[in-house]
């Protein structure tokens, strides 16, 4: 299926959200996750939220810093 992260157009065949991210090494505990105009909060359950074809999909990671 093809979706879109980060603005730009990808193939997967991650059937989650969860799947997606583990594919990129992203931690959903580290980051805020929007998933077609849905925000999800960092540590959100992102396994039953399935991957729908031709979704929007982008991903905050938040850092420590001063």
């Amino acid at each position: 299926m093809k979706i879109i992260y980060q603005g730009q157009s990808v193939e997967t065949d991650a059937k989650t959200v969860a799947e997606f991210l583990a594919e990129r090494s992203v931690d959903p505990a580290n980051a805020i996750v929007e998933y077609s105009g849905e925000v999800y909060a960092p540590g959100s359950d992102l396994c039953a939220l399935p991957l729908e074809d031709g979704a929007t999909l982008d991903v905050f990671k938040l850092t420590a810093g001063g």
